[in-house]
């Protein structure tokens, strides 16, 4: 650690914070890096210290003493507790979760002290805009769990097989414009990477659309703690009505609309089109929409979101994908009438064919029955749930299916027609 604090430099005092966060988590490599640079600064530099930093010290003298000199002694006491009597170990939880989660609120308290205010929860953003005049559609793009736009959208590096993987048509309903299926991917190098292919892309091949993006933010902990202050979260229903306020100020429904949605983002197309039939001030969204690309999306439920751990609740962004759960299924019923009444819509979607690696196992995130919607184009593709989204490049079978769902979108309204006679 040369030189990596000074005496002068009192920014050093988040370490105390990140300390106890790591404690906390039992994140002990954390820790003792941490730990090791308080002590340099106390011992070597000798700072001066105010009582709002003995105030931060004592909090992470005491969160280590009651972590290190007490763990031990907890574990045979739980564990003896357990095997005679499971009452008062469901007490000794309560007592210590309430403990905990005073120093959590302690933390997050300092926390938004140094760091200022949060983040807001969704936001919309346009990412090409060719002007009032020359645009003919919205190109909206919603991403999944933990996602963004650099994350969920950022060209594909996924390594190619000596033997081409193909998609496989599961169903098709006639509307695609490929005479055949192209290759996943050509053999091309990668000249120029980009981190968001909707930008990027997009105004190359179609030129005349408006490319949107929603972003809105994940609980940092799917499976959090039971000692961990759970924060107010909303809920699909709540945010898929901020997100439809977000559109209405950028005059989304004016102009024919395209959906693409990747994981939980399509189940957030499905609410956003659920609350604008719903509401004659927003029918004009549904009106207009004309075509909705899914890229894996569990209409049914995921089973990850199945998964219960020990001292761990699930954060409600997966409680509301745990697999056919009431109002999961009232979401895909409702969709569906929906759909039956719009019957001009053109649905694709892609399902993954492989396994996902999570931290140290496969896992599969979202199964083949569950995303299927029940109607539209479906194929399988042979990559996992991160890489579906992510198209090798402009030839690639995952991006060339929207640009020729936008094309022959486009010229089924009186705008595109104009636009091809201009342009032919």
């Amino acid at each position: 650690m040369k030189d990596g604090l000074s005496d002068t430099d009192h920014s050093w005092f988040k370490y105390f914070l990140n300390t106890i966060k790591s404690v906390l988590s039992c994140r002990s490599q954390n820790i003792m890096k941490t730990t090791r640079d308080v002590f340099y600064v106390i011992c070597y530099c000798k700072p001066k210290l105010t009582s709002y930093h003995k105030l931060l010290i004592l909090y992470w003298m005491n969160t280590k003493n009651f972590f290190y000199h007490h763990a031990v002694l907890m574990t045979s006491f739980m564990l003896w507790l357990i095997k005679y009597n499971w009452w008062p170990v469901r007490f000794l939880i309560e007592k210590y979760y309430f403990i905990l989660n005073f120093l959590d609120q302690k933390l997050n308290w300092i926390e938004s002290e140094l760091d200022g205010p949060k983040i807001c929860e969704v936001k919309c953003e346009v990412l090409y805009n060719p002007g009032p005049q020359s645009t003919f559609m919205d190109v909206v793009f919603i991403h999944g769990l933990r996602g963004d736009k650099l994350k969920t959208w950022k060209q594909g590096v996924w390594k190619q097989v000596v033997q081409k993987p193909e998609p496989v048509v599961v169903r098709s309903s006639g509307l695609s414009t490929t005479n055949q299926l192209e290759k996943l991917a050509i053999d091309k190098k990668i000249k120029e990477f980009t981190n968001c292919w909707p930008r990027d892309w997009l105004p190359l091949d179609c030129p005349y659309v408006r490319v949107i993006t929603i972003s809105y933010s994940t609980d940092p902990y799917l499976w959090r703690p039971i000692w961990l202050r759970k924060p107010f979260r909303t809920t699909m229903k709540d945010r898929g009505l901020e997100m439809i306020s977000l559109l209405k100020d950028f005059h989304v429904g004016h102009n024919p609309i395209t959906w693409v949605g990747h994981s939980k983002g399509g189940l957030f197309i499905k609410q956003i089109l659920i609350h604008a039939s719903e509401n004659q001030q927003t029918h004009q969204i549904i009106a207009n929409t004309k075509g909705i690309l899914f890229y894996s999306v569990p209409h049914n439920g995921s089973p990850l979101a199945n998964i219960k751990l020990p001292l761990f609740e699930r954060s409600i962004e997966l409680q509301e994908l745990v697999n056919d759960t009431q109002d999961i299924q009232k979401l895909q019923q409702t969709f569906h009438e929906m759909m039956n009444n719009n019957k001009q819509i053109q649905v694709k979607s892609f399902i993954e064919t492989k396994l996902t690696l999570m931290k140290l196992i496969y896992l599969r995130i979202v199964s083949i029955q569950s995303a299927d919607p029940g109607f539209g184009d479906l194929y399988g593709v042979p990559l996992d749930h991160r890489n579906i989204c992510k198209p090798k490049n402009r030839n690639c079978f995952l991006y060339q299916e929207l640009v020729n769902m936008i094309h022959s979108l486009t010229q089924l309204t009186p705008e595109g027609t104009s636009y091809s006679m201009h342009n032919g």
